[in-house]
């Protein structure tokens, strides 16, 4: 036991600052330090004894020195000043002779506070919290001493030759994988002017060091970017304060392997980069998860996205054929740890909400679309803190370190738009602060998945451009309300866009339809589901002028003009390829992670069928798009039990069916015949 005023054996710094025994049984951590989840430090100067003056004491002192005059401090600021230099670092040479310079000349009468009381100095507690920032100091980058621990940080023989960094010298970067430090990007607009932190003096690998933070240079020109990296123990205190103190990572660990061991949870790695990377390749193979070092949260939400594909595995398939999935556990595991890092994020921490917005919910009849929009908020957030907003492409870190932050970019970029499509949401990303949108041949590199899963991924990304535009220029709240006053305006623009997405398909190696044919994995399947998703969003808008307020029950109808009459043609053959796609749907075939989108986009093709139904302008038009969505109601009955991303759009269109078509919407006489006609069984 250390007793906080020893100086022989000293405490930590937790425990001196809070005065209280440090208990170490053999090595640091302490006690308290465990208790409490702290770094166990042992680097904070020694506190001065606070001096217990009275008045009677000070004006003795006065009475003893005749020269403390007006022109000098008091007895009390002489206390403050001895203190202040016994923590400042010693003077330069330099700084000593300016200092003799300064002292010859004379102090002006009119600069004394002798009339001052300072006395409430000496009921001061210098030893709390709030005035620790009076004994750090920054350090020059020549000096070899710091809080951040040089012992930590990679030392460097010899200047980095020009060019990018290699994957050896990945080690001499502060962010991205380096335990215990934490990158905070910093913005043009924030207190810390990226232009004047362009100035600072910083080594050769773009660092300069204070003793609790460190600036990092990432990129000098032509836009200064540069991280605030700190270690976690800076914001323990905030953690305190908001109730964030969680569970140690060891205590986490011993948990998560309760339910799934070290070798199971490699095993469960390797499944995700089979069925999971092809849609989400957020991890390199240069630092692939490890069970025995990876954050605790970031393997629960891997295990939690990977767990279904179990049954792929020879050994996973039996061991865990009697195991139900243990999700609330690894949930409390993920909350728990998400929580603690919100007040320093990591890459691992972005990744972790990726995984957790992107996993498929294990009730498919619930689409629990408030739950995962509110976690993808979480995730923007946090990417925005890490810098992956911004584009590293010509940053002075690894290659793999930068085609692993596009992929990871793009991928919370694309989450976004769609899931905002699908759920019918304005997108969280502003397209204008977001600077990757879309992949590049190049960012396949340490991605771990085959040419052909990047090929598809790239086929996204094309599809993801125009999704982008489409909301941006249709569907954005401004956008709807300039257009539905200039009805041709959104004609031509659901023109321009069909036009630029058919032109989209040069990225694929055939047409969407051969592409089913030919090769038959669930990325393949999603490229066209996105494909014909989009389609269907344009050509939805364009015909919203149609539909918009034409809801009297009078067969009367206005004259079609050859435009409306073109989109609803364009319409027609859209939804008919949708649908047969979805009957060219088969579960043999496809053993993959479905996006999350993915079940609204589904849905939406029964919804638009049903609106075109009620909008037709003829009885044997009503008819037809009866026609196409019995089969697809048909094709929806007969895959939904193998296919459970089928399960919630077959929910439904089935609820209106069962309440009754002519009970739900109000149908046009012409309508209402079509649907009493309509005989065909399902």
């Amino acid at each position: 036991m250390r007793k906080y005023m020893s100086k022989r054996q000293r405490p930590c710094d937790f425990c001196r600052s809070r005065k209280t025994a440090c208990r170490i049984d053999d090595a640091p951590p302490c006690r308290s330090c465990q208790l409490h989840d702290r770094e166990c430090t042992f680097v904070e100067a020694a506190r001065p004894r606070k001096r217990q003056a009275t008045d009677a004491n000070i004006e003795s002192h006065s009475e003893d020195d005749p020269h403390q005059d007006a022109a000098g401090p008091s007895g009390a600021s002489q206390g403050l000043q001895s203190t202040l230099q016994r923590a400042l670092p010693e003077p330069s040479p330099l700084d000593q002779t300016r200092h003799e310079d300064e002292a010859e000349e004379p102090v002006p009468a009119d600069a004394s506070f002798a009339d001052m009381s300072m006395h409430f100095l000496h009921n001061l507690d210098m030893d709390g919290s709030e005035y620790q920032f009076m004994f750090r100091t920054p350090r020059s980058p020549a000096s070899n001493m710091s809080v951040l621990g040089d012992a930590q940080l990679p030392t460097i023989s010899q200047a980095p030759s020009p060019g990018p960094p290699s994957a050896s010298s990945s080690s001499n970067i502060l962010i991205d994988g380096v335990a215990g430090f934490n990158p905070e990007t910093l913005g043009l607009t924030g207190d810390m002017d990226p232009y004047l932190l362009q100035r600072y003096q910083t080594d050769h690998r773009g660092i300069f060091k204070f003793k609790q933070l460190a600036i990092h240079s990432v990129q000098p020109d032509p836009l200064p970017t540069q991280f605030l990296v700190s270690q976690p123990s800076l914001f323990s205190h905030s953690r305190e304060e908001a109730g964030h103190t969680g569970i140690q990572d060891s205590e986490q660990r011993e948990k998560l392997e309760k339910y799934v061991s070290e070798s199971m949870g490699k095993r469960l790695i390797a499944l995700y980069q089979k069925f999971i990377a092809p849609h989400y390749p957020i991890f390199s193979t240069q630092s692939l998860p490890d069970p025995a070092s990876s954050p605790p949260h970031l393997l629960a939400a891997i295990y939690s996205i990977t767990f279904p594909f179990a049954m792929y595995d020879d050994q996973l398939c039996i061991d865990l054929a009697y195991e139900s999935p243990p999700y609330e556990p690894w949930a409390r595991i993920i909350n728990q740890g998400v929580a603690a890092d919100t007040h320093s994020p990591t890459l691992a921490t972005a990744q972790t909400l990726l995984l957790l917005v992107a996993r498929s919910s294990s009730n498919h009849l619930v689409s629990d679309a408030s739950y995962r929009w509110t976690n993808m908020g979480v995730l923007v957030s946090t990417a925005v803190n890490i810098g992956l907003h911004l584009d590293p492409s010509t940053w002075k870190i690894s290659p793999a370190q930068i085609s692993q932050r596009r992929r990871l970019s793009f991928s919370i970029y694309a989450i976004d738009r769609w899931l905002a499509a699908t759920l019918g949401r304005p997108p969280h990303i502003d397209n204008a602060n977001w600077l990757v949108t879309s992949l590049k041949v190049d960012d396949s590199h340490c991605a771990g998945i085959s040419s052909d899963h990047w090929a598809d991924l790239l086929a996204v990304s094309s599809v993801t451009s125009v999704l982008a535009s489409t909301l941006a220029s249709l569907y954005s709240l401004r956008a709807v309300h300039s257009l539905l006053e200039s009805p041709e305006k959104a004609t031509a623009a659901s023109t321009g866009l069909i036009q630029t997405l058919d032109e989209s398909q040069t990225c694929f190696s055939t047409s969407p339809e051969a592409l089913e044919r030919t090769s038959q994995t669930t990325s393949s399947f999603v490229v066209s589901l996105s494909y014909y998703y989009t389609r269907l969003l344009i050509l939805r808008a364009g015909l919203r002028s149609m539909v918009h307020g034409d809801l009297s029950l009078s067969s009367a109808n206005p004259e079609s003009s050859p435009d409306d009459f073109n989109l609803r043609a364009k319409m027609k053959d859209c939804v008919e390829k949708f649908s047969a796609f979805v009957q060219g749907l088969h579960s043999d075939d496809i053993a993959g992670l479905w996006p999350p989108w993915c079940q609204t986009a589904f849905s939406s093709l029964c919804f638009a069928l049903l609106l075109m139904m009620v909008s037709s302008s003829t009885s044997q038009e009503a008819s037809s798009w009866l026609e196409i969505l019995h089969t697809t109601r048909r094709n929806l009955r007969l895959k939904a039990n193998s296919l459970p991303v089928l399960r919630l759009s077959l929910l439904r269109v089935d609820s209106i069916f069962w309440r009754g078509v002519d009970k739900v919407l109000k149908l046009k006489p012409h309508v209402e015949e079509a649907v009493r006609t309509f005989t065909k069984p399902l």
